[in-house]
């Protein structure tokens, strides 16, 4: 692999990780209007979904997109790739958690910072089991 298509790997892992960041920069009740936007919509489909649920299903989700992309990027290097995202993905949560700490009505949850690293584990497994298979 060239090292632009790695370095492009890398610019879309941080640009995730800054709509992550953005997202948790957003005042309490603009982040609880958009939720409470979107669980209208899924509600439609899935209408035993709460608020609470679909939030904590968000907070997985856009970290296994994000231990993904991380493990996409540590793909070539020498040790598995699996060490390395779960490492940046740990620094990303925490980071994400303390950020909400300093937004109205936010709050940094540890709760949430576990949550968002089994997220990076899955994404970062799935992309290693894929490497693996490729390899094979």
């Amino acid at each position: 692999m060239k090292k632009s298509q790695n370095w492009w790997r890398l610019a879309v892992s941080l640009l995730w990780l800054a709509l992550i960041y953005f997202q948790s920069a957003l005042p309490a009740p603009t982040s609880q209007a958009e939720s409470g936007g979107l669980l209208a919509v899924v509600q439609t489909v899935f209408p035993w979904m709460t608020n609470l649920l679909l939030r904590k299903i968000a907070h997985f989700t856009e970290y296994a997109v994000l231990g993904a992309l991380f493990a996409a990027f540590f793909a070539r290097t020498r040790n598995p790739i699996l060490l390395k995202p779960l490492a940046f993905g740990a620094f990303a949560a925490l980071s994400d958690e303390t950020l909400q700490l300093f937004v109205p009505g936010r709050s940094g949850q540890l709760s949430d910072v576990w949550l968002d690293m089994a997220g990076v584990a899955c994404g970062a497994l799935l992309v290693w089991l894929i490497h693996k298979i490729r390899k094979h």
